[in-house]
């Protein structure tokens, strides 16, 4: 999934007009309004569908999963680096440990985000693999289960492994 399908699932969580939405030639997505106002770039586009969050401490946190989600949770670095994937599965992992969503106790747009970015390769993955990232499996199965998150994208089989929601 690219990174413009990406934001046209966000903005469709957040029940948001995205607006026109491309990618230059470097896959940088930009997103256009009234023809004229442009922002560039995953985490400020994602930002600027977003409107109000809860408070600072929140919005900071979730901007930095952007962040992160348009450094290292590219799809398309993900596609054509297998080692760097399984670096980062075992991160989300390991901060999954702990936790139910990456901000706070309820679901955000960093979970949303995350969710589709990482789509692609939770599909991929083989039960032994789902079950090494046992954590991040569990986070997943939860949020698949939401339509407004999901949106009509195929369910990903858990059903093998041992997950509490």
């Amino acid at each position: 999934m690219s990174q413009v399908e990406i934001v046209k699932k966000i903005s469709n969580y957040l029940q948001v007009d995205a607006g026109n939405l491309s990618q230059n030639r470097d896959k940088v997505v930009t997103r256009t309004l009234d023809g004229a106002t442009k922002v560039s770039g995953f985490s400020t586009v994602v930002s600027s569908l977003a409107g109000k969050f809860r408070n600072l401490e929140e919005e900071c946190l979730i901007r930095q999963w952007l962040e992160y989600c348009s450094l290292y949770v590219n799809p398309a670095v993900l596609n054509s680096n297998r080692s760097h994937l399984r670096i980062l599965l075992e991160e989300l992992n390991d901060y999954l440990a702990t936790r139910s969503y990456f901000v706070g106790n309820c679901l955000t747009l960093a979970d949303v985000a995350i969710f589709h970015s990482i789509g692609n390769s939770m599909e991929s993955l083989q039960n032994a693999d789902k079950e090494k990232f046992i954590h991040l499996s569990r986070w997943y199965d939860h949020l698949q289960h939401m339509d407004s998150v999901r949106q009509g994208l195929t369910l990903v089989n858990f059903s093998s492994l041992r997950i509490v929601r």
